[in-house]
């Protein structure tokens, strides 16, 4: 740890390096650390294309995304797509503090439009899962080079996400435990391309259109229609990274024949353009 000047912000930052091992597991840690916000001090407001999740231990912090305005308090677990603009800092006159780590892994893209994690980036966790402890087995993980850190650190992430799919209302765990509801998002998620409907799922259901819809919101906290536009920017954004395609084969095979409606929605979803994204990862 170095001490700075109270009006900067004190971090201490562990970096990563994944092992042989680390593509076979669906989470890779980047990196994790201490940071120490201190009043009046200028936002942090760093871009990157990591999920950050930060586990609050003392003071208020302040979290501004999309405009809306988030006072993060002792406890709580802040969820951050580090690709969109954001700007995090002390609120109130003590410092804040918190424990971060930074992950990559295309699970945690559908998890994150799942949780409406956009619009609801708190989370609440009852504090019988001390997730304090796993963030700080994380954090010393992060520094570990043994060949069994990145699957000990997955176990810990795991750990960490399915306890804030319980603390949401609805999400996953709505879906889990609605297997007429799981199936259809499982049909969506299979056949990303093709032009859905309300009326084929509610066919396929064997409900009437309203039926479903309501029946889908109540057990995954989203309307059909908003979980597939989640599902096709997310495999859109892998696509955008992982391949050198077009983006208008992309935008089709992902179920947009408009290029103008997918690079609407991506951005609006992202934070970003599908252009901007290639770019900034060297495609």
């Amino acid at each position: 740890m170095v001490n700075t000047q109270p009006e900067q912000t004190t971090e201490e930052i562990i970096f990563h390096t994944p092992g042989r091992l680390a593509g076979a597991l669906p989470y890779a840690l980047q990196v994790a650390g201490l940071g120490i916000a201190y009043p009046a001090q200028e936002p942090v407001r760093k871009r990157y294309h990591d999920h950050v999740l930060l586990f609050a231990l003392a003071g208020q912090g302040r979290v501004e995304i999309g405009g809306a305005v988030h006072v993060v308090e002792p406890g709580e677990v802040l969820w951050l797509d580090t690709s969109r603009p954001y700007a995090h800092g002390a609120a109130g006159a003590a410092s804040w503090r918190y424990l971060w780590m930074g992950l990559r892994g295309t699970g945690l893209d559908g998890l994150h439009g799942l949780l409406d994690v956009s619009r609801q980036p708190l989370f609440r966790p009852e504090p019988a899962h001390d997730l304090e402890t796993v963030f700080r087995e994380v954090c010393a993980l992060a520094g570990n080079p043994a060949p069994e850190a990145d699957a000990r650190a997955n176990a810990a992430v795991a750990a960490i996400l399915a306890v804030l799919a319980g603390a949401r209302d609805g999400g996953l765990s709505g879906l889990q435990h609605s297997p007429q509801m799981a199936r259809i998002a499982e049909l969506l998620r299979q056949d990303l391309a093709r032009a859905w409907t309300i009326e084929d799922l509610a066919r396929l259901a064997g409900l009437s259109a309203s039926q479903l819809f309501r029946a889908f919101k109540a057990a995954s906290g989203s309307t059909p229609m908003s979980y597939l536009r989640q599902e096709r920017i997310a495999e859109a954004r892998c696509l955008l990274t992982a391949t050198n395609d077009p983006v208008a084969v992309i935008a089709r095979r992902c179920g947009y024949a408009d290029p103008y409606h997918f690079s609407r929605d991506f951005r609006r979803l992202t934070g970003t353009t599908p252009t901007l994204l290639r770019r900034s990862t060297g495609f």
